[in-house]
């Protein structure tokens, strides 16, 4: 594998847990987006929007992929949900890499998310307001799935595959 994958689309899709499973078949590093922000802020997501709001953290994410855009080596990264918002880095991610959209329905989206013990209180919430986590979905989903939709060079449905079966799937569409 000679290109980068860069992995998109909404939380609880499967993008970190598949990425692992890529980076480790392929002999590659992984980078988790969020991860690496959290490991350089040397704080939470949570702590990170709560002290420099939504705009505070966009800006290290936005850095963070034009750092990862323009590695010279080819590497797996799980972008977080909202990394498509930054319309002008990827031009340059997808000259080295290939954009797998990991997709699922919003009721899988929701019964993940509140499978995922201590995701609210490290996940912080996207919008304001005294709407559910099903309600939030949806505005979001409708915000971004046209910059899912338009960055991706793949589409990968996961809500009946699991990790394993989605990492195969990029690998045979990819590498095939």
């Amino acid at each position: 594998m000679n290109k980068s994958i860069f992995l998109i689309g909404y939380r609880a899709t499967g993008k970190s847990i598949v990425g692992k499973r890529l980076a480790s078949l392929l002999s590659l590093d992984f980078i988790d987006l969020d991860e690496w922000i959290k490991d350089q802020a040397g704080k939470e997501i949570l702590e990170i929007v709560a002290e420099g709001g939504w705009k505070g953290f966009r800006k290290m994410e936005r850095e963070a992929l034009s750092r990862f855009a323009a590695s010279s080596r080819p590497l797996i990264v799980s972008c977080g949900g909202g990394a498509v918002l930054h319309g002008d880095v990827w031009p340059e991610i997808r000259q080295n890499a290939v954009v797998v959209w990991l997709k699922a329905r919003p009721d899988t989206i929701v019964s993940r998310m509140t499978q995922d013990e201590g995701s609210s209180t490290t996940r912080p919430r996207l919008k304001e307001g005294d709407i559910s986590i099903e309600e939030e979905v949806e505005l979001t989903l409708r915000e971004r799935l046209p910059l899912y939709s338009k960055f991706a060079d793949l589409q990968v449905e996961t809500d009946r595959l699991d990790p394993d079966q989605v990492a195969q799937k990029i690998i045979k569409e990819v590498a095939g």
